[in-house]
């Protein structure tokens, strides 16, 4: 550290213990602010601030030898000692070299702030926090994240008494602690005048990307109240806040609840003048910055048009679409046709103008009216764009720029922007290593597709002879391109720590993460690794380096990315089996370790404290987990007083976590008594159903309490009654919400716009209810022809933003119990045709015509060119498939008619398929699954990256082993010598060996990379091949505990019914869950109901219905109770093929308003 770093911390250190030492602390003031009171979990903020500095490469001052000697208090029992302390308590730390002493009898020097006299007199924060901004980063870096919850604690506890200035002051220092603080209430002052406010929204807006979405609606909401509480037209205390109003339902995806909760007064009564919605205003919506993305359609269409226009030409405008969340596509378009009907004259004033539309841009949906220069103008804007058109908008434009350019050319890459993103790997090998040198710093912040990274990547280090770390460091995003054997070649001293090592590892494959694993092996010792490694990399690292790494305390494990299996290891290795509240707050993601057994150990005077604790953690708790968890709770609470729930009081309903009350037995929910109704309806109000079955009759009965609750018919409930049932709202019976008053009715059924799920038994009568509500009797007034023609672009737009926005959640691997949407394979379907005008074809012709897919459909299809027929894609010509072959690579799920067709593609543009090159068989991607079996022997694969890449194809036994036995012919490998990075990259090609070969393979780097083996779906001989490997490697499957089952993955499936009933109990909820349905029927069956039972809900929710068939009525019984469902002796399964479910819900549908729900459904209806 340099001098004046050492002696800013002197200073401070010597102001602290001034202050703390006089018992008398003198009122605050704006010209003289003492130390505030120390905020919550003060000593963990600070210290996680300290670490991110020492991470930063700053060294930390040499404190406790100097400045405190005495042994006869400890550092934690004065407040004076808590710096020294908080630094002593991760030091000495890897890199970190002693520093120097301050000669404490000499002086500091004079150009460092002042002299040693005026430190020592000096009491005052602010003063404190001035010195601080006259130094470097590297000065202050730890004393700010020591003043950081302090300077914010100041400004909660003295917001009211602070000039503009010393408020402009204290939130620079606290800046570091909104950055780093948990997803907890922010709380922020009340009573706060329209300067400060100023102030904090801009600080709010600074920190806007750290903050989580919670605590963004949060602020919104009370910037809200703050324009109503300074807006002179408005009586005092009159803010959106003073009716407290339930939340809506709690989707278990990313929704958009309407922040509207306007109270009576603003709604109703005008004749005080007091504006409606004042934060609505220009001046307001210019404070808000990236939080207008967090306004409602409502409140967005409800502003008023010269205050819109007002905000458009303001200088805050094009910031507040700069890197905001993610726009709705609706809000989007509708905020750009706002601005284009009211706010300008004419379309090219507006295209003029395009430079201020920040990420609004994305919706602009006019690009024939463009030329070559507007557009590239716009294509400068998009490069943050997320939308789902945004892909072909940018091709759109790159053609039209392309057109009137010369070839490649440093100039032509500079005038696409970001649409340089969106050209094939082909075009993209057209330039020059020179060219992309030029504009590496834009090119290394976009996204891009593994084969696009590639070439890039080759072609920018083909001229590079010593590739190191600062050569990996400079590609940014691009290093998705970089070979794995460049990578574990490389020497990578001094990389850990560096924010940019963070950056790059996150763009990784696995591959690559555990290649440059292997680098940073070789260049430092275990415990420095594990201690610097990155968070992208940290779950690639095996137990052998984390046994090493002399992890002993719950202190060291941090706030980390850890996996389950690491999490679990970690737990067992420093806890044993026993687990304390105090050091449940500290695990982080770690707490997806927890086990049951750690869970029913908790002394039972803390059990209550402790499962708060770990409700707290909801977001990284298995199901199997809360379950624990609130079983532990209620028999506990019974043990403390027989019927404890029957007689519990208003503040013992209050402790328990929402999260899990809602497991209450059903019968102990019926004994709730009536004087905690308004309790448990606050508490449903916030309660997250996603830890329940879909089909559990606790969703009902939860239901029918809080309706007897509100102790009121249908008719006569209000809408904020309705709300407070909170997620309850979607498991009401469209029949008896055919009773509540209409306006209710009305505001129900957009409240069901945030379900995720609405059970199957009531969809059928909801639809007759919507239906019956809105009508769809403006049908009658237009043709069905004319209708469609209409709207078919809005239909297209729509559907396309629907399933973009929930395909990642229909496509995991959720169980059907579990699971909130619906296949949406014929959504899917029904958007291909509206794209390729397939609906308007039919209606002419009975049997349709084969049309010739072009390019640029191709290319917006996407995933969807799964649904080509084999007649279209043999139509497609030889230009456009080379063009587009990138394109249809990505599809990995085409039918076997489909696949020969285009292997005749592929023949006619390429010829014979051994002559393919890397590049271009990993330009085919999943097309090269056509090959036969003589096609694919010649596959000329020699990387391990090309296999990674060909691995998520839906490949058989038989081509996996040919691909397989012919790399390892190719490359000269011999299964002794594979390595952990061999047996990872190989992906699922690990299936194609033979059983001597799993035999060869070297037990000590089966033992590393078993976890990713684990994901391979192997046939089951292989599996039982797997399994005989890992028996000899860890040894026999009685003996596996926790880490040793969540590690094996899929060789679980291996075991035979004699070695899965040898499994302990305890360990059975480590299962992987997509291992389960790969057990035969009959082993699974020779598992015993206690075994079953401890399955825990998340793998009982998978066993499928041919297991389930094996197993005896007691058996499916046990799966049944561990999932919270009854089990009927006349239960009878019956195996059905897959049949596409009813739409569940409308919660994405909420984008363009309820009422719009029968036009969508009707038109589906139409197209089918």
């Amino acid at each position: 550290m340099s001098p004046a770093g050492r002696g800013l911390i002197v200073f401070f250190v010597v102001q602290w213990f001034t202050v703390k030492s006089q018992d008398v602390i003198p009122p605050p003031s704006m010209d003289h602010m003492t130390f505030p009171f120390l905020p919550q979990d003060f000593m963990e903020i600070a210290k996680k601030l300290m670490i991110k500095c020492l991470n930063n490469g700053y060294a930390p001052p040499n404190m406790t030898d100097f400045l405190f000697n005495s042994s006869a208090i400890k550092p934690e029992e004065k407040m004076h000692f808590i710096f020294p302390f908080l630094l002593s308590s991760f030091l000495p730390l890897p890199g970190n070299q002693p520093t120097v002493k301050p000669n404490m009898t000499g002086p500091i020097q004079q150009d460092i702030f002042m002299n040693i006299t005026e430190m020592w007199n000096c009491t005052a924060l602010s003063k404190m926090i001035e010195l601080m901004r006259n130094t470097t980063e590297k000065d202050y870096c730890f004393m700010r994240a020591f003043m950081a919850p302090l300077s914010w604690a100041a400004v909660m506890q003295n917001s009211s008494q602070l000039s503009a200035e010393k408020m402009k002051m204290l939130l620079w220092a606290a800046k570091p602690f909104l950055e780093a603080m948990p997803p907890s209430p922010l709380a922020p002052p009340f009573k706060l005048d329209k300067t400060h406010l100023v102030e904090m929204m801009k600080m709010f807006n600074e920190v806007f990307s750290s903050l989580s979405e919670d605590q963004k609606d949060e602020i919104i909401r009370w910037m809200k109240d703050r324009v109503v509480e300074n807006e002179p037209a408005c009586p005092p205390n009159q803010n959106l806040s003073s009716i407290p109003l339930p939340k809506p339902p709690m989707p278990s995806v990313s929704t958009k609840p309407e922040h509207v909760t306007v109270s009576p007064r603003l709604t109703n009564s005008t004749s005080s003048g007091c504006p409606k919605m004042p934060w609505l205003k220009a001046d307001a919506l210019k404070m808000m910055g990236r939080f207008f993305s967090r306004l409602s359609e409502t409140e967005l269409r409800a502003i008023p048009k010269e205050e819109m226009c007002k905000f458009f030409i303001a200088p805050e405008f094009p910031s507040s679409f700069n890197k905001s969340d993610r726009l709705q596509t609706a809000i989007g378009r509708m905020l750009m046709q706002r601005l284009m009907q009211e706010c300008l004259n004419g379309k090219q004033i507006f295209l003029s103008l395009l430079d201020r539309l920040g990420s609004l841009a994305c919706f602009f949906d006019d690009i024939s009216s463009l030329n070559v220069t507007l557009s590239m103008k716009l294509l400068s804007q998009l490069g943050e764009c997320e939308n789902n058109r945004i892909d072909q908008m940018k091709r759109d434009l790159v053609r039209k720029v392309m057109e009137e350019n010369a070839p490649p050319s440093l100039e032509l890459l500079r005038s696409l922007g970001s649409g340089v993103t969106v050209l094939p790997p082909s075009k993209l090998s057209d330039f020059s290593s020179e060219a992309l040198s030029n504009i590496l710093s834009s090119l290394k912040q976009a996204v891009w597709k593994p084969a696009q990274a590639k070439i890039l990547a080759q072609k920018l280090l083909e001229k590079v002879k010593d590739i190191n770390g600062d050569s990996l460091l400079s590609l940014g995003s691009l290093v998705r391109g970089v070979d794995s054997d460049i990578l574990r070649k490389l020497k990578l001293q001094g990389l850990l720590g560096n924010e940019s090592l963070k950056n790059i590892t996150e763009k990784m494959s696995s591959l690559q993460k555990k290649a440059l694993l292997e680098a940073l092996r070789s260049s430092v010792n275990d415990s420095d690794l594990v201690k610097g490694v990155p968070d992208p990399l940290l779950p690639f690292l095996p137990l052998s380096i984390l046994e090493k790494a002399g992890i002993r305390s719950i202190d060291q494990l941090g706030n980390r990315s850890w996996t389950q299996t690491q999490s679990v290891y970690l737990l067992k290795k420093i806890l044993n089996q026993g687990i304390n509240s105090e050091q449940l707050k500290k695990l982080g993601l770690a707490v997806q370790g927890v086990t049951c057994s750690m869970v029913d150990s908790i002394n039972q005077n803390y059990t209550l404290e402790s499962m708060q604790t770990l409700a707290n953690s909801s977001n990284w708790l298995s199901r199997t987990q809360v379950h624990c968890a609130a079983q532990r709770l209620f028999q506990n609470l019974e043990k403390q007083r027989a019927g404890y729930f029957v007689n519990i009081s208003d503040s013992e309903l209050q402790a328990i976590p929402a999260l899990l009350l809602i497991h209450l037995p059903i019968k102990s929910i019926q004994g709730l008594p009536a004087r905690v109704c308004p309790r448990f309806l606050e508490k449903m109000s916030q309660a997250n159903l996603s830890s329940l079955p879909n089909s559990a009759p606790s969703r009902w009965e939860l239901r029918d309490k809080a309706l007897r609750c509100l102790g009121k018919n249908a008719s006569d409930l209000s809408t904020a009654e309705i709300l407070c049932l909170g997620s309850l709202v979607c498991e009401l019976d469209p029949v008896w919400m055919a009773s509540l008053n209409p306006a209710v009715l009305n505001s129900t059924l957009q409240a069901l716009a945030s379900c995720v799920h609405i059970p199957r038994v009531y969809r059928a009568s909801l639809f007759s209810l919507i239906t019956k509500v809105y009508g769809c009797g403006y049908f009658s007034h237009y043709g069905v022809w004319l209708t469609l023609l209409v709207i078919m672009d809005w239909l297209k737009s729509f559907l396309s933003d629907l399933l973009d926005r929930v395909q990642s959640q229909s496509e995991s691997s959720v169980p059907p119990e579990f699971h909130s949407w619906p296949d949406l394979q014929t959504l899917h379907q029904k958007l291909f045709q509206l794209k390729t005008k397939l609906v308007q074809q039919r209606r002419r012709r009975a049997v349709p015509q084969a049309v010739p897919p072009s390019q640029s459909v191709i290319e917006d299809l996407g995933e969807g060119n799964v649904y080509w027929s084999p007649a279209q894609i043999a139509n497609i010509s030889t230009e456009t498939f080379r063009k587009s072959v990138h394109v249809l690579g990505e599809v990995r799920n085409y039918t076997a008619e489909q696949l020969a067709a285009l292997r005749e593609k592929v023949i006619e543009a390429f010829g014979d398929v051994s002559l393919l090159n890397q590049a271009q068989i990993v330009e085919l991607g999943c097309i090269t699954q056509s090959f036969n079996s003589k096609e694919l022997e010649t596959l000329n694969i020699t990387t391990l990256d090309t296999l990674e890449l060909l691995s998520v194809c839906q490949w058989n036994s038989t081509q996996t082993a040919i691909i397989l036995q012919g790399f390892l012919a190719r490359t000269g490998m011999k299964m002794s010598k594979l390595g952990a990075v061999e047996m990872v990259g190989l992906g699922q090609f690990i299936c194609g060996l033979q059983p001597a070969q799993i035999d060869q393979l070297n037990a000590t780097e089966f033992k590393e990379a078993v976890e990713d083996i684990g994901h391979a779906k192997c046939p089951l001989t292989i599996l039982e091949c797997l399994k005989n490997k890992a028996i000899s490697v860890f040894g026999e499957t009685k003996s596996w505990s926790e880490v040793e089952v969540s590690m094996m993955g899929n060789i679980i499936a291996g075991l035979n019914g004699t070695e899965l009933a040898s499994l302990n109990s305890s360990v059975l909820p480590f299962i992987r869950q997509f291992a389960i349905p790969l057990i035969p029927p009959e082993r699974l069956a020779m598992m015993s109901v206690n075994q079953l039972k401890s399955f825990g809900p998340d793998n009982a929710a998978v066993v499928t219905d041919m297991q389930r068939l094996r197993l005896s009525w007691e058996q499916r019984a046990a799966l049944n109770e561990t999932l919270g469902l009854p089990t009927s002796r006349t239960e009878t399964i019956t195996i059905t093929p897959t049949v596409m479910p009813q739409k569940g819900g409308a919660s994405e549908q909420s984008l363009l308003g309820i009422a719009l729900l029968p036009v969508v459904l009707l038109l589906l209806g139409f197209i089918l």
